[in-house]
C-alpha cells in the first residue's frame, strides 16, 4: 500500500509539472487569473455614440489608444454594439446572461428595466471606495439610485432646451415664442415667409424613437406642474396623469402638424412618423427653424461648412415654450455607464467604467459631442472653459433647474403607447380627446398587468 501511494504521489507530481510546462496553470494560479500581465482579458463595451458617430471617429481613435495605455491588462473589443438605443436595449435583454457586453452605456429609462431583470450590478461599494466619487454632481447620481442602490455611473447630463435660427428671427423681425400658442403661430409664419423652404418647427414622432419619447415627456411635465407621470411608493407603481393632461399634450401635436386648416403648417407633414435621424441632420442642413434639442448636436459641426456655420453663427438657445396654464419644465437626461451582472471580469469591467467616467475622458468625450459632464472637475477643464463650446453648454445648463428626471419604471411600453397616441392624432385617425382616452386606458392596462 505504501509503495502504491508513493507511486501515485509521484505520478500526480509529474502531471502537475507537465501542466505548468504546457502553460496550463491550474485555476486560481497567477497565470490563470483574469487580468494578469500574462494574459489580458477582453472586455466588451456597448454604447450608441461610438456607433452612430455622435462622437467623431477621431475621438474614438483617441479613446482606443488611451484605454490601451490606461488599462494594459485589458483589451476592449472595437465592436461597440448594435447602435440605436432601442436595438442595443433589446439585444442586451436577450443576451446579457451570456456575459456580453461587460459594460453598457444607455438611457436613464433603460436602467429600471435592467434592474427589474437582474441584469446589472449595484455599484455602491465600488463607487464609495473610488477616490473620485466626490466629484460627481449629486443630481446626476440620484436618478440612478433605485431601491436604495446605485446602478450606474453617470457620464453625461443635459436638460432639453429649444434651439432656433436667430438669423431667420432677426431677418423677419420675429419674437422668440414663450408659449405653445406663440410657438404654433411663429412656426407657421416662418414656413410662410420662407415659402416652405424652411419649416418653422420639428418634433420627433416615430414609435420607438427615444428622442420622440423624451420630447413628449418635456411637454407633459409642463401640464402636470413639473410632476412625474408615475410615482413609485414601496415598490408599487402609481399612475398620476389625467386624461385632460394627456389631451392637452396631444392637442399641441395636432396643431403643429395641422396641414388641412392652414396653408403653411408649422411642421412639414412629410416628416410625420420620423425621429432623431431626421431631426438632427435636418436642422444643420437648414430645414427647420426651431427644434427641441440637447447639447449633442454640437458634434455635427464637423459634417460640413453649412452645419458648422448654422451651429456656430446662426443658432441661439432658449427654454422650451410653456403650455398655457402650465409651468416651465423640461426633460432631464442622465446617461449612465452600467456593469453587466453576468460579466466574467467584473473587477476589470469596473476599471473600464472608471476610465470611461474619469475626469479627462469625460471632458474629452463631451467636448467632442457637446454634452454636460456629470463631474465638476471635468466641467472645469479647458475643453469647456477655454473653447468655443462654452456658450453652447451653458445654454443647456441653464435649463437644469427646471428639468425633471424620469420615474424608475419600465418605460418601454409606456413610451410606445404615448407615441401611438401621437400618431393617431397627427395622421388624423383620432381627435386629441379620443387619443388621450385611449392612452389613459392603455397605460392603466399596462399597470394592471404588472408590465411597469
Amino acid at each position: 500500500m505504501d509503495r502504491y501511494l508513493r507511486r501515485l504521489g509521484l505520478m500526480l507530481g509529474v502531471m502537475a509539472l507537465a501542466l505548468l510546462w504546457a502553460g496550463c496553470a491550474p485555476v486560481g494560479s497567477p497565470a490563470a487569473t483574469s487580468g494578469s500581465a500574462q494574459e489580458p482579458v477582453t472586455l466588451t463595451f456597448w454604447n450608441m455614440p461610438f456607433v452612430t458617430q455622435e462622437v467623431s471617429p477621431a475621438y474614438v481613435a483617441q479613446w482606443e489608444e488611451a484605454v490601451r495605455t490606461a488599462l494594459p491588462n485589458v483589451r476592449v473589443d472595437t465592436f461597440y454594439g448594435p447602435g440605436k438605443y432601442k436595438d442595443q436595449r433589446d439585444k442586451f435583454l436577450l443576451q446579457a446572461e451570456s456575459g456580453t457586453p461587460d459594460v453598457i452605456e444607455g438611457l436613464l429609462e433603460d436602467t429600471a428595466v435592467y434592474v427589474q431583470r437582474g441584469l446589472i450590478e449595484p455599484l455602491d461599494e465600488r463607487f464609495a471606495a473610488w477616490e473620485d466619487s466626490s466629484q460627481f454632481v449629486e443630481s446626476t447620481l440620484e436618478p440612478l439610485r433605485i431601491n436604495g442602490k446605485l446602478w450606474g455611473i453617470p457620464y453625461n447630463t443635459n436638460a432639453r432646451a429649444m434651439i432656433y435660427r436667430k438669423d431667420i428671427f432677426e431677418e423677419h423681425g420675429l419674437e422668440v415664442p414663450k408659449t405653445w400658442g406663440e410657438l404654433i403661430e411663429t412656426a407657421r409664419k416662418i414656413t410662410e415667409l420662407t415659402n416652405g423652404e424652411v419649416h418653422g418647427f420639428f418634433l420627433c414622432t416615430e414609435v420607438g424613437d427615444p428622442r420622440a419619447a423624451q420630447e413628449f415627456m418635456s411637454w407633459y411635465y409642463q401640464v402636470s406642474g413639473g410632476q412625474n407621470m408615475f410615482e413609485v411608493v414601496d415598490g408599487q407603481v402609481e399612475f398620476k396623469a389625467t386624461v385632460e393632461q394627456l389631451e392637452q399634450v396631444l392637442s399641441l401635436y395636432d396643431a403643429l402638424f395641422d396641414a388641412e386648416s392652414v396653408p403653411y403648417p408649422a411642421i412639414d407633414p412629410n416628416v410625420r412618423g420620423t425621429g432623431w435621424p431626421v431631426e438632427d441632420p435636418g436642422y444643420v442642413a437648414g430645414k427647420w427653424a426651431m427644434v427641441p434639442m440637447g447639447p449633442w448636436l454640437w458634434g455635427r459641426r464637423e459634417e460640413g461648412e453649412v452645419a458648422k456655420d448654422i451651429l456656430e453663427n446662426r443658432t441661439a438657445i432658449t427654454a422650451l415654450p410653456v403650455a398655457e396654464g402650465g409651468v416651465p419644465a423640461t426633460y432631464l437626461e442622465v446617461k449612465p455607464i452600467m456593469l453587466n451582472a453576468y460579466s466574467r471580469h467584473k473587477d476589470e469591467a469596473w476599471e473600464l467604467i472608471k476610465f470611461i467616467t474619469s475626469k479627462e475622458q469625460m471632458a474629452l468625450w463631451l467636448a467632442d459631442s457637446g454634452g454636460i459632464p456629470a463631474r465638476r472637475d471635468s466641467l472645469e477643464m479647458p475643453q469647456f472653459t477655454e473653447s468655443e463650446i462654452g456658450w453652447w453648454i451653458q445654454g443647456f445648463a441653464d435649463q437644469l433647474p427646471i428639468a425633471v428626471a424620469m420615474a424608475p419604471i419600465n418605460w418601454g411600453p409606456v413610451s410606445e403607447a404615448n407615441l401611438r397616441a401621437v400618431n393617431f392624432v397627427i395622421y388624423d385617425e383620432q381627435t386629441p380627446a379620443e387619443a388621450a382616452q385611449w392612452l389613459y386606458d392603455q397605460i392603466m392596462t399596462l399597470l394592471a398587468n404588472g408590465e411597469l
